[in-house]
C-alpha cells in the first residue's frame, strides 16, 4: 500500500557498526594550496629504527640508561642502600620528563604508556649498584670524556624531545623552551635533593649544564622556523647541546654569581 511505501521510504539508515574517529578527507581540489603536503609532525616513532627520528628514540632510550647509571652512583655513594639507590638512579633517568608532563602539560606521565622507561631506568639503576665498585677498582671514571660525551647527547636528546612535546601542545615558545630545560635536568635535580647536595644546576660549583639544554631547544626551534625538516631539526638539536655541553667542560664555563662580593654572608 501506498502507507507502507512511505514509511520505508521516511525509516532512517542504520548506523554503522564501527566508524574512524577521523573526519572525511577534504574532497579534491586542483588549488594549489589543498595540493601542498601537511606539514612534518614533530616527534619520533614509538620505536627505535635507522631513521634520524627513530635514532633519536634510541638516544633517548641509551641517556635514560645513562641517568638512571650515574644517578644511581651518586647515591650509592651517598650512603643510599640498594632499594634507595634503585629508586634515585630510576628518578634521575625518568624524573625531567615526567615533572614536565605534570606540570608544564598537565598530562599523566609519560612513562605510563610507555613503560619500558621504568624498566630502563631500574635496569640500569642495577647495573650501577652492582658493577660500579668493580669498575672503580678497574680505573674507570664518571667524569671520563667519552661519558662526558655521551651524556652531552642523552642531553641533547632529552632537550629536543621536551621542545617537540612543548610544540604538539602548542605551548608558547618560552613554554616550550623551559619545557625542555625541565624534561632534560629536573631528573638530577630532584636527585641532588634526594642526596642532600646542592643542585648542580643552580650553582656554579660545575660548569654550565641546564643552559646547554636551553641552548639545544633554541636551535629545534630556530630550525623549525627556517622549514628544515625533521631530521635536520633534531640533529640541530642534539648537536648544538652535545657542542656547548663539551665546550663548557672543557673550559669550565660558568654563570657569573656573587662569590667574593661583600653581599654574600660568611
Amino acid at each position: 500500500s501506498m502507507k507502507h511505501v512511505l514509511r520505508l521510504v521516511a525509516r532512517p539508515a542504520r548506523p554503522a557498526r564501527f566508524s574512524s574517529s577521523l573526519p572525511a578527507p577534504p574532497a579534491p581540489s586542483s588549488s594549489p594550496a589543498h595540493a601542498s603536503l601537511p606539514a612534518p609532525v614533530d616527534g619520533m616513532p614509538r620505536y627505535a629504527n635507522a631513521s634520524v627520528p627513530g635514532l633519536l628514540r634510541l638516544a633517548d632510550w641509551t641517556g635514560t640508561g645513562l641517568f638512571a647509571f650515574t644517578g644511581a652512583i651518586t647515591a650509592a655513594t651517598s650512603g643510599m642502600d640498594l632499594l634507595g639507590t634503585v629508586v634515585v638512579g630510576t628518578i634521575t633517568a625518568v624524573g625531567g620528563g615526567t615533572a614536565r608532563d605534570v606540570i608544564v602539560l598537565n598530562r599523566m606521565p609519560f612513562w605510563i604508556e610507555e613503560w619500558e622507561y621504568i624498566v630502563i631506568g631500574v635496569a640500569g639503576a642495577l647495573a650501577a649498584f652492582f658493577t660500579w665498585p668493580t669498575l672503580k677498582k678497574m680505573g674507570a671514571d664518571d667524569n671520563a670524556d667519552v661519558m662526558l660525551m655521551a651524556d652531552g647527547v642523552a642531553l641533547g636528546a632529552f632537550a629536543v624531545i621536551g621542545t617537540q612535546n612543548g610544540i604538539r601542545a602548542k605551548l608558547p615558545l618560552g613554554l616550550t623552551v623551559i619545557g625542555a630545560m625541565i624534561t632534560s635536568t629536573f631528573g638530577g635535580l630532584t636527585r641532588d635533593v634526594l642526596c642532600q647536595r646542592p643542585p648542580r644546576i643552580l650553582h656554579a660549583h660545575a660548569d654550565i649544564y641546564a643552559s646547554t639544554a636551553l641552548g639545544g631547544s633554541a636551535a629545534y626551534l630556530a630550525a623549525r622556523q627556517l622549514g628544515l625538516p625533521v631530521p635536520a631539526r633534531i640533529i640541530a638539536g642534539v648537536s648544538t647541546t652535545a657542542a656547548m655541553r663539551m665546550y663548557a667542560w672543557t673550559n669550565g664555563v660558568r654563570l657569573p654569581t656573587w662569590q667574593g662580593s661583600d653581599i654574600i654572608k660568611n
